[in-house]
C-alpha cells in the first residue's frame, strides 16, 4: 500500500516538473509559432503540451494498475512508476531545450 502512494508521489513531481516547463516554454512563444523538434517541425500548443498530456493519462493507467496489485507484482510496478516518471520528465525538458534552442 505505500508503494501505491510513494509512486503517486513520484509521478506528481515528474509531472508538476513537466507542466510548469511546458508553461514557462509557452509563455517564451508567440501564438501561431512553430517550434523546431527533432521530429519535425510542429505547432507550438502540440510541441509543448503533447508529452505532459501524454504522460498524465499514462500515470493514470499506471495508478489504476498499481491499486490492484499486491505482493511482488506490486514491487515491480512501483519500479515501472518510479522510473517512468523520472524518464518522462527528463524526456520533456530535453525536448523542450531543443525546441527552445533552435527558435532563438
Amino acid at each position: 500500500m505505500i508503494l501505491t502512494y510513494l509512486g503517486d508521489a513520484l509521478w506528481v513531481i515528474g509531472l508538476t516538473i513537466m507542466f510548469s516547463a511546458s508553461r514557462a516554454a509557452w509563455s517564451r512563444t508567440r501564438p501561431g509559432e512553430k517550434l523546431v523538434l527533432p521530429i519535425g517541425e510542429i505547432g507550438r500548443g502540440l510541441g509543448v503540451w503533447a508529452l505532459p498530456g501524454a504522460a498524465f493519462a499514462f500515470s493514470l493507467w499506471l495508478a489504476l494498475q498499481a491499486r490492484e496489485q499486491t505482493g511482488d507484482l506490486a514491487v515491480i510496478l512501483f519500479g515501472v512508476r518510479a522510473t517512468g516518471a523520472a524518464l518522462l520528465a527528463l524526456l520533456h525538458l530535453r525536448w523542450l531545450k531543443a525546441a527552445m534552442d533552435r527558435r532563438q
